[in-house]
């Protein structure tokens, strides 16, 4: 995510130490002495994701030398509100997604209002919070429970992900919106509550991840696998090139921040030094005694971006009543689990859709990472006869989202065995996505076709999860 700021000044400097982490930062003022005084409170690790150029923040010219184009959010936070408010012009003018403003001076709000600009009073803020604990010893949401961000609040604009489409489609075990605010008006959402433009959301969650989902949910960027964590697991039962070859892709084209490697086996340090040198972030390797067993107790319940396993496991235990590995934690953590075969980079990206709730999830993914690898993504619908009358419904479907996030979808409908399609039609592809519903069970008479896709499809497949 990248934020353009427009200002060096407190406000500025405070917002930098505290986005330096997460965020590419981009930093105009016209004095030299501030953005000096910027570079003190960067950490070694921000460096290199922070960029200040002294200049003119009201000069569309240098906005768009900067790139402008291409942030994320924008915030103009000097102490002039008509420079504030020109700055905020431009940006408009630029389409960028977010754009945020402070006011100092109650006199001018109005500007800002006229203009339809969010903004936040300076001296309203502070007065409004100190009034609170004053008066009623009532802490505004920022602090209630642990204090770490695990309540927010989130304005959907028209071109938000989430406009128009129910409460229920958006709830993780991760994360769940508790609450929508309609003009004066408080409502308590059910799963068919629809959000509408202008709706501001209250989102309760894990703090590692709220973040990441008010991003995505504001302004539509891609943050794969960040609503499932923050981390990348990867189980090395043995030495597999074709396994390290997928964990790097993900660990290099995705917004994971940390690498573990779970090895039954030593494996060479210059593995290791090999994703260190593909991406800043922690890389970490533990030796198992334990192998599969100490690795599920290590996962279990735990919140990780995506696991990748090796693709040494059969179906055939399903046939029997008996899930697989993959299966299992797939299960457990409700976390995108990978069998690596090798078969990234990605060019084309398959997933099976059936119109369930879990296939529509893993359609979801799969235009996520679609959107961050720039490949092309196929929906792939298998009927037992022709003439099917839910090929159109889910013809419909897939127009929607693909409008939704303007990503084209192709749509390939095969006749048959869906698992068994399903697993030619894969050959010609770099990484099939599967979704699935925790809890199923699956034998000889009674197969449940996801399970079996994700161990028989040609190329490197995912697995997610979804609860009951």
């Amino acid at each position: 995510m990248k934020l353009l700021i427009v200002g060096a000044g407190e406000v500025g400097r405070e917002l930098i130490k505290r986005l330096q982490k997460e965020w590419k930062l981009i930093v105009i003022d016209l004095s030299e002495e501030k953005l000096v005084k910027i570079v003190e409170v960067l950490n070694s690790e921000s460096l290199n994701r922070v960029k200040l150029i002294q200049g003119d923040g009201t000069s569309k010219l240098l906005l768009k030398r900067v790139g402008i184009e291409s942030v994320t959010a924008f915030v103009a936070c000097t102490g002039d509100d008509e420079v504030n408010i020109e700055a905020c012009r431009l940006a408009k003018e630029f389409n960028v997604p977010s754009i945020f403003s402070v006011s100092n001076s109650r006199e001018h709000d109005e500007w800002y209002e006229r203009e339809g600009i969010d903004y936040v009073n300076k001296a309203v803020a502070t007065a409004s919070l100190l009034e609170k604990q004053i008066e009623s010893g009532v802490v505004s949401p920022t602090n209630i429970g642990l204090g770490q961000g695990e309540i927010i609040e989130v304005t959907i604009t028209p071109m938000s992900i989430v406009a128009g489409y129910p409460v229920g489609k958006f709830t993780s075990r991760r994360w769940r919106i508790v609450a929508i605010f309609r003009g004066d008006k408080l409502i308590l959402p059910k799963p068919k509550t629809v959000i509408k433009p202008g709706d501001r959301i209250l989102i309760v969650g894990d703090p590692k991840i709220l973040k990441y989902i008010a991003g995505l949910i504001r302004s539509g960027e891609p943050q794969f696998p960040l609503q499932f964590g923050t981390e990348e697991v990867v189980f090395l039962e043995r030495r597999s090139d074709s396994l390290l070859k997928d964990a790097k892709f993900f660990y290099e084209n995705t917004k994971v921040s940390k690498l573990s490697f779970y090895s039954c086996e030593d494996f060479g340090k210059r593995v290791v030094e090999t994703f260190k040198e593909a991406k800043s972030g922690e890389v970490k390797v533990k030796k198992l005694n334990g192998c599969e067993k100490e690795f599920f107790e290590i996962v279990r319940g735990e919140n990780f971006g995506i696991l990748i396993m090796p693709p040494k496991y059969s179906e055939i235990p399903l046939f029997f009543g008996i899930k697989t590995f993959p299966v299992i934690v797939a299960e457990e953590t409700l976390s995108p689990v990978v069998i690596a075969k090798g078969t990234t980079p990605t060019e084309r990206i398959l997933v099976p859709v059936s119109g369930s709730f879990s296939s529509l999830r893993a359609l979801e993914v799969g235009i996520e990472i679609s959107l961050m690898t720039n490949s092309e993504l196929t929906a792939l619908y298998v009927s037992l006869y022709e003439n099917d009358p839910k090929i159109e419904r889910l013809r419909e479907k897939l127009a929607k989202i693909s409008s939704m996030y303007k990503k084209n979808i192709n749509f390939k409908v095969r006749y048959g065995n869906p698992v068994r399609e399903f697993s030619k039609e894969s050959e010609g592809y770099n990484l099939s996505i599967v979704g699935c519903r925790k809890g199923r069970k699956t034998n000889w008479f009674n197969p449940y076709p996801p399970f079996h896709m994700v161990h028989r499809s040609k190329c490197t497949s995912m697995l997610i999860c979804v609860g009951d």
